[in-house]
């Protein structure tokens, strides 16, 4: 009686171990047809978005071609004009905020002021750094050049009035248009 016990132990373990073991298998299957199939959906859709931010930020380009840094290999782009002219860059940067990485899009014009911005993901707190998106925080860097800070108190030619309660996220913001800032600084130099 003790052998029969054991092989209907075995099999109580063994048969939901297998169905279970099958049913995991055959959905790996299917997510992976699935993710498949909507990759190039995906990636059409991101770049239809990349190109919607840089025509954002940088208005008055025409046509935009990759570029890469020769010092650090960051990828940026060089935006044209009608007449076939360089007139800026866009520069994909990024800030640590509140909620996380903050990723901005910045277009720079060929003098080296900021033409725009726009956010390519933020997940900060709702109502305090998600007012990062909203116009008066995001054209206060239109026409800025050089290095900016964050104020709590009123905005100077170098600096950016801080959202009230989301100083970090003003900071990340900050930040990432400096880097962009910076990446122009040094490309400019080059020519």
């Amino acid at each position: 009686m003790t052998e029969t016990k054991k092989e209907s132990s075995a099999k109580a373990i063994l048969l939901p171990t297998l169905v279970l073991f099958l049913i995991a298998g055959v959905a790996a299957l299917l997510l992976g047809f699935v993710n498949d199939m909507t990759k190039p959906v995906i990636a059409r859709r991101e770049t239809e978005e990349t190109a919607a931010a840089m025509r954002a930020v940088l208005a008055a380009a025409d046509s935009f071609s990759e570029a890469r840094h020769a010092a650090d290999g960051t990828l940026y782009y060089v935006a044209y004009g009608a007449d076939g002219n360089v007139c800026g860059y866009v520069f994909t940067t990024h800030g640590n905020g509140y909620g996380g990485d903050i990723t901005v899009m910045t277009g720079i014009d060929a003098s080296g002021a900021v033409t725009g911005i726009e956010f390519l993901s933020i997940d900060e707190t709702p109502g305090m750094g998600m007012k990062a998106q909203n116009e008066p925080f995001r054209s206060q860097f239109l026409g800025k050049t050089g290095r900016l800070t964050a104020s709590k108190t009123a905005a100077s030619d170098t600096e950016i009035q801080a959202i009230t309660g989301a100083t970090i996220t003003s900071n990340a913001v900050t930040k990432a248009v400096n880097d962009a800032l910076a990446c122009f600084a040094q490309i400019d130099g080059e020519g």
